[in-house]
């Protein structure tokens, strides 16, 4: 069971709300919106009904009000609490310690304002233990706890008995809040959390609120950095301002599949097509990137069988190390009904636009070095030779670049969809944009209706994204799995 957020697109990324009764930690920088968040977290709960607790340790309740003037918020709702707890210097009878200074407004007049004590995690417990009938609690943040001890493990037992009174014997589900500090875009650790490195290990989930300039404009984010047992979106979106408090954009990153969209042919692989949202676009070009240590070839050989299992025909032209040997052993381990390359090319099902000298030995084998038969000639050939339903062509970009130049390679590209390419068609480039100007890498990626990248990290593990799309799960990152049986791999 989760607790909506207040945000509609927050509660898609955490596939539909903060977990109930549960303990979740929001770092952000300063004016990243982690006290408005947290406000509207407790504004849905009064809209359903429930009773509400919001805990400042840093502001007061005349700078709350302040705070959240500009915003719909009911400050003054009758199952809402609004308590101050905040250290101050000082000395009251019973210690020399920080004072415990509170204030609070709400339902409940439980507490006077200008009351004060020793600022401890057990006065602060038993100040607290009199709201255990909220259904929510925000404590808004752990940073201004920190006066409670000079110990940081004291100070961590401290938070952790505060998680456990919200969340264990309240039951409330429960928002902390607390300041990010250092590079806060994107960073992999989230040891960028200073006061929260002592409460994030122990709460089920965090999320990052930052602000970051882009071309000169100071923008908002959030991600969510983790979120135990759930199945939440990884992806950064924006944060904006409006009356109800924050806004995450975009809602959807990409249109949906509508009536009248290109067909499309499968990956051959059902977790890879799930990510581009039902695979290759018919009729367009795609594009798949490789940083040179990927193994690429079972994903192109996947989408290959996939091809010629439809009845389509295949273009090649090969990177260089894609040899006639190497097609006939992806051919022995896959379920293509032929025994070789040469065997496709016997039925006019594969022809082979080889740009490096590698295949020679059959009419399928076409040349592009040869004077006068530039690319758009050898393809005019395929079409009217080929024997299958519709064209795969699978182009490696670097050779036929290196065949036939830039200027040449642009214009065949430009060509294809716009001249060539039937609606049974689908067209794949691939590359390793390393090995490219990076203008044609950029040329390439632009031209894609589809583009996908595939890399080796340096922990040796294997991922794919999708970078571009009209549909599926752009920006969405999977981790490749390779199999013993077809297809041989699988996206988690």
């Amino acid at each position: 069971m989760s607790d909506s957020t207040g945000v509609a697109t927050l509660d898609e990324m955490l596939n539909g709300g903060l977990p109930e009764s549960r303990a979740t930690l929001v770092t952000g920088t300063p004016g990243s919106g982690k006290s408005t968040l947290a406000m509207q977290f407790l504004q849905a709960g009064l809209d359903a009904g429930e009773e509400c607790l919001f805990v400042s340790t840093e502001q007061t309740l005349g700078e709350l009000r302040d705070s959240f003037a500009p915003f719909a918020f009911d400050l003054d709702h009758e199952a809402l609490t609004v308590t101050s707890i905040h250290a101050r210097a000082g000395r009251t009878f019973e210690s020399e310690e920080p004072e415990l200074t509170v204030e609070q407004f709400g339902p409940e007049e439980a507490l006077e304002s200008g009351f004060s004590a020793p600022f401890t995690s057990e006065r602060i417990r038993q100040l607290l233990e009199r709201y255990a009938s909220a259904d929510r609690v925000v404590l808004d943040s752990v940073t201004g706890l920190e006066p409670m001890a000079d110990d940081r493990e004291v100070y961590r037992r401290g938070v952790l008995d505060l998680i456990q009174l919200f969340t264990a014997e309240f039951g409330a589900t429960t928002l902390f809040t607390a300041e990010l500090v250092g590079d806060a875009p994107r960073a992999e650790s989230v040891e960028t959390v200073s006061p929260a490195n002592a409460v994030q290990y122990n709460t089920h989930g965090v999320l990052r609120l930052w602000r970051e300039e882009r071309q000169g404009d100071v923008r908002r984010f959030v991600d969510v950095l983790k979120m135990r047992g759930v199945d939440h979106d990884t992806r950064a979106h924006e944060v904006a301002f409006t009356d109800e408090g924050i806004a995450v954009v975009p809602r959807r990153r990409t249109t949906r599949t509508a009536a009248g969209a290109p067909e499309r042919l499968s990956t051959g692989v059902p977790s890879f097509d799930a990510l581009l949202g039902g695979g290759f676009p018919r009729g367009q070009g795609s594009l798949v990137e490789y940083d040179g240590q990927a193994a690429v070839s079972d994903l192109l050989f996947a989408a290959t069988e996939s091809a010629l299992a439809s009845g389509m025909s295949v273009a090649l032209i090969p990177r260089v190390s894609t040899r006639r040997r190497g097609v006939d052993e992806q051919i022995g381990r896959g379920e293509v009904p032929f025994e070789s390359a040469d065997a496709l090319m016997d039925a006019d099902r594969l022809f082979v636009v080889d740009a490096l000298g590698a295949w020679d030995g059959h009419r399928n084998v076409l040349d592009p070095r040869v004077e006068d038969a530039g690319l758009q000639y050898l393809f005019e050939q395929i079409r009217e030779r080929h024997a299958g339903d519709g064209l795969f062509l699978l182009l490696n970009t670097e050779a036929k670049v290196h065949a036939v130049g830039e200027e040449a390679a642009r214009r065949f590209r430009y060509w294809a969809p716009s001249q060539f390419l039937s609606d049974e068609d689908v067209l794949l480039d691939v590359h390793n944009p390393d090995l490219m100007e990076s203008r044609m890498a950029e040329f390439y990626t632009d031209a894609a209706t589809v583009g996908v990248e595939t890399w080796l990290d340096e922990s040796g593990l294997q991922y794919v994204r999708l970078k571009k799309g009209r549909g599926g799960d752009v920006g969405e990152v999977r981790l490749v799995e390779y199999l013993d049986d077809p297809p041989y791999l699988r996206l988690r």
